[in-house]
């Protein structure tokens, strides 16, 4: 039994010095053309709920997109990259011809129409007219209940019109001013898929283009094509946290109920009614109110908002107004509390005109661990497997599982010769990761795009 046991030792320490002369490569990751460019994020997931949970957990500024890939049926993939990396791809229109925004939930958004009607059915309607008309009512509004400015070059108009369908987008540009999510735009559906601009339903032909009657250009810029800054302008949850940055809420029948004036841990109530109850993350607005709970004084959560391009919530602070820049309380203005759930961390920032004349932005603190995103998202999964292992109990009719966990080996399963399948397995998955880097990127180093056989071959793996 020793001298097998030593066997095996030399067996393990000739292939980890095998394994210096030769390291296993690195997983292949695509990446942008140019080589000082950091990899690149570029996943698919079946189901939306994996692409999301994905992006919680995942430190880059990365986005979900829907992409058709067979007529007929509605079915979609979902695709997890940053907005750099879907351009590059995006760009050349030969491939990725089909692909949509999905909106998050809850996530602060660009007020925007999907507009439509069937020609035949309404001979005497002009599209181009009535659009006018919207736009000219909806920029009204906008002045009489928000004290906001626009006008039509302050509106994409997209179109994607046929000979059967009036069919256009509208997307408004309004400056420092965004709305607190998707259902304050309208009643819009939770996680909207949007069609992108220049892609077409997959089936068809005719793709989201520029309305001959658009007024919005895009500034201009010394390092973003216009086609790339048009393709910005038109994602809807493009929206970039600025502390001056407004946010509009719309009172429909359908969330006054949900509304409250502020709350906290103790249930006390300021004048002011804004936002909802709670945010998507209950841990963190617990967490928020320890913070501005103490020292005698009861504060409260005005309203939150959460940005989903920087997974930022940004929290307003009611009855509690300390400032870390000023080492004392403000006394009208109130502080905002922000969480980074990328980076685990939260600081403060207020409404002060001074401290916001100055950028003031307190020290970054730590996410305790029992609210960070990793650790509720681990809970989550624990939560499932106890349910699934107790549905397996209750379940006399399902074979029991085994007694050891998948890709765990026994002594028995050492001495059977399992190292050499392990081994076999590895150097198979380092050789096809080395023919990924040094094949695949070579075969498409001259194309702009990800050919959606590729696309396919990925989901079907």
């Amino acid at each position: 039994m020793e001298r097998k046991w030593e066997a095996k030792l030399k067996q393990i320490e000739e292939r980890a010095a095998c394994y210096e002369r030769k390291p296993l490569s690195s997983v292949y990751r695509p990446r942008l053309s140019k080589p000082e460019e950091p990899p690149s994020i570029w996943k698919l997931f079946h189901r939306q709920t994996e692409a999301f949970n994905f992006v919680k957990s995942c430190k880059e500024d990365v986005h979900v997109f829907a992409l058709e890939y067979k007529v007929g049926d509605g079915q979609r993939i979902y695709l997890v990259t940053t907005y750099t990396q879907l351009w590059f791809y995006y760009k050349s229109r030969k491939n990725l011809l089909h692909c949509y925004e999905v909106i998050p939930e809850n996530a602060v958004c660009k007020l925007y129409f999907d507009l439509e009607f069937n020609k035949h059915a309404n001979p005497e309607a002009d599209g181009k007219k009535m659009v006018a008309l919207l736009i000219e009512h909806v920029c009204k509004a906008l002045q009489e209940l928000y004290r906001v400015n626009c006008s039509a070059e302050d509106v994409f108009n997209l179109d994607s019109s046929t000979e059967e369908k009036f069919s256009r987008h509208l997307i408004f540009q309004l400056h420092d001013v965004a709305f607190k999510d998707n259902i304050h735009v309208g009643v819009y559906t939770r996680n909207r898929n949007f069609r992108l601009y220049k892609s077409s339903k997959i089936g068809k032909h005719v793709a989201l283009e520029i309305a001959e009657d658009n007024k919005f250009f895009p500034k201009h810029s010394e390092t973003v094509s216009e086609e790339n800054q048009c393709f910005l302008s038109s994602l809807v949850s493009n929206v970039r946290f600025s502390d001056t940055l407004r946010i509009l809420t719309c009172d429909t029948s359908q969330n006054k109920e949900k509304r409250i004036e502020c709350f906290s841990s103790t249930n006390t109530k300021a004048e002011n009614i804004e936002g909802f109850h709670c945010s998507p993350y209950p841990e963190i607005d617990q967490f928020v109110l320890s913070l501005v709970n103490k020292n005698g004084i009861q504060g409260g959560i005005r309203r939150w908002s959460y940005f989903f391009p920087e997974e930022l919530l940004v929290y307003d602070i009611c009855k509690y107004r300390w400032c870390e820049n000023i080492r004392r309380a403000h006394k009208s203005n109130n502080i905002m509390i922000l969480v980074d759930l990328k980076n685990e961390v939260w600081y403060q920032k207020c409404h002060d005109p001074v401290c916001k004349a100055e950028n003031f932005k307190s020290d970054c603190f730590p996410l305790p661990a029992e609210v960070g995103l990793l650790f509720l998202l681990k809970e989550e999964e624990e939560f499932t497997a106890t349910e699934t292992m107790n549905s397996e109990t209750e379940n006399p009719h399902k074979p029991p599982s085994s007694t050891l966990s998948k890709g765990v080996a026994s002594d028995a399963d050492w001495d059977n010769g399992i190292e050499d399948a392990y081994f076999l397995e590895a150097t198979e998955d380092a050789e096809l990761a080395e023919a990924a880097e040094n094949g695949l990127l070579s075969y498409y180093s001259g194309v702009d795009e990800i050919p959606d056989e590729l696309i396919l071959q990925v989901l079907q793996e």
